[in-house]
Parts: structure tokens; C-alpha cells; sequence
């Protein structure tokens, strides 16, 4: 099944003085699909995957599609992934296209690995769309405003079968409460040190030190590129009784890999 995105607004900013008033209006709508196209492709080969663009507004739209790099979250900071970038390895076709109320387009992302890759990389596919402007429309446009285009990203991981080298941690617990909050949280950071990407899951785990009763929490989604720390916060629930626990983070990220964990004592009051 395809995953759906529509737009529905965009931002006006009307340039008065010093001030930049935002007005909502309704705007253009279209649809792409999917929004992440995973390639295996080995060293020196081709794969071509397609990407759906469907225009949902009731007027024609002018739509650009680019390949564009793709930060990396490390500990909430971004980074330039240039080195670990599958942006020159994609063509696009086409690259640029007009679309009439509910027409689709195919556009063939083409991925060529050159010989002697088969590291994990990552770029980002951007669908922009504008509305067809009159010779009067884009003459106001330009004398009292601003027009946001509406854009949709579509994230692009290539890393072929061959390359098996899984390898995560986590680190660094440690509590996050605040005096305001109601609930007790804490804090993680999970690492990818090796070079595929992980799609794991981390919850925790409360082992009463008196009783040796566990209690385990639903886990939560993460994905980590290669490369990349990212901090994840984690929430007690109430329902834990009182008592003193060993508190464990464990991060699964399957693929035959050991689970990985961090600890620390807590007293639930």
C-alpha cells in the first residue's frame, strides 16, 4: 500500500514594513509515493525504481524533482553527509513536469553504483510543486508577495546485500526529570558504528532488586544512519509500583545481532 502525503497550505507572507503577516489559503495538493525507496544494488550495477506524482489541486501545477544530500542527526545537531551522499549516483526522468487536475506521473529514479562502492549512502528526492501562473498573477506575486512552494521528500537509502556489517550501541542513561513534569523521564543516546542502517526498536526494562520482578515497557521505533548518534527520550509510566529497580535500556535492532543495553538504579516512590 502506498504511503499518502497531501498539502493543503501554503504560507502568503505579505511584506507590510517591518512585519511579515502569514496568511493561510488553501493551495496546491498532490500526492507522491512511496516515500522511501530502498536500493540493493551491488558494485558497477543499475536499478531503477518509480516514484508517483499525482496532482490532487483543481488546476494545472508545474512540478521539479531534485536529488538534494542528506543530513544526519548526531545528538540532536545536523551534519553534512556529502561523503556518504548517493546524490550523483541518480538520474532522474523526467526531472520536470507540468500535471493536470488528477493526472500521475512516473518518474524513473535511476540508481548507477560505480565500481568499488558497496558502502551504505543516502541522498533525498524532493518533489516541488507551483501553480501555472498567469503573466497578471506573477506580476502581484512579485510586487506585494511571497509564495511558499509546498514540497515533499522522499528519502533514498542505497546499500547493497553484500554489506552485512550491522553494529549499534547504546549509552549514556540517565534521568531527565524535571520539577514540573508528572511523569519521570530519562535519556539515551543510540549510536551506529557500523555501516548499514538500523531500524531497530528500545524500550525499557524495571527489575524490582528485592522481588526480581520485571516489568517491560512497549517499545519504541528508531532509525539511525551510518554514522550517527541520536538522543532518545524514554518515559516511566506510572503504573510501576514503589520500590527500589534496576533500570535497563535495551535497543534491539535484530539482523542476528546480540541485544544491546545500558543500566542504572532508580527509586520509584
Amino acid at each position: 500500500m502506498r504511503n499518502k502525503f497531501h498539502i493543503y497550505t501554503f504560507c502568503l507572507l505579505l511584506i507590510t514594513g517591518n512585519r511579515l503577516p502569514i496568511t493561510f489559503l488553501n493551495a496546491q495538493d498532490f500526492e507522491v509515493a512511496p516515500v522511501k525507496m530502498l536500493y540493493d544494488c551491488e558494485p558497477g550495477q543499475i536499478q531503477t525504481k518509480t516514484l508517483y506524482i499525482r496532482n490532487h489541486a483543481n488546476q494545472k501545477q508545474q512540478f521539479n524533482v531534485v536529488a538534494v544530500d542528506l543530513p544526519a542527526d548526531s545528538l540532536g545537531k545536523k551534519k553534512t553527509s556529502e561523503n556518504k551522499s548517493c546524490k550523483d549516483w541518480i538520474t532522474l526522468n523526467p526531472s520536470f513536469f507540468d500535471l493536470n487536475p488528477n493526472e500521475q506521473k512516473e518518474v524513473k529514479v535511476v540508481m548507477q553504483v560505480p565500481p568499488g562502492h558497496s558502502e551504505t549512502r543516502w541522498c533525498m528526492v524532493f518533489v516541488s510543486a507551483t501553480e501555472e501562473q498567469t503573466a497578471l498573477s506573477a506580476d502581484k506575486q512579485m510586487k506585494g508577495s511571497v509564495k511558499v512552494k509546498p514540497r515533499i521528500g522522499v528519502k533514498v537509502i542505497q546499500s547493497p546485500k553484500s554489506n552485512i556489517n550491522y553494529k549499534g550501541a547504546i549509552s549514556n542513561l540517565k534521568e531527565t526529570t524535571l520539577p514540573a513534569d508528572t511523569l519521570r523521564t530519562f535519556q539515551a543516546n543510540i549510536s551506529n558504528t557500523g555501516d548499514k542502517v538500523i531500524e531497530g526498536k528500545i524500550y525499557l526494562v524495571f527489575s524490582n532488586l528485592e522481588t526480581a520482578k520485571e516489568i517491560k515497557e512497549k517499545p519504541q521505533r528508531i532509525t539511525v544512519l551510518p554514522g550517527a548518534t541520536k538522543k532518545i527520550t524514554l518515559i516511566m509510566p506510572p503504573k510501576i509500583p514503589a520500590g527500589k529497580y534496576s533500570l535497563a535500556a535495551i535497543l534491539d535492532y535484530g539482523n542476528n545481532s546480540a541485544l544491546e543495553a545500558v543500566q542504572m538504579n532508580v527509586e520509584v516512590k
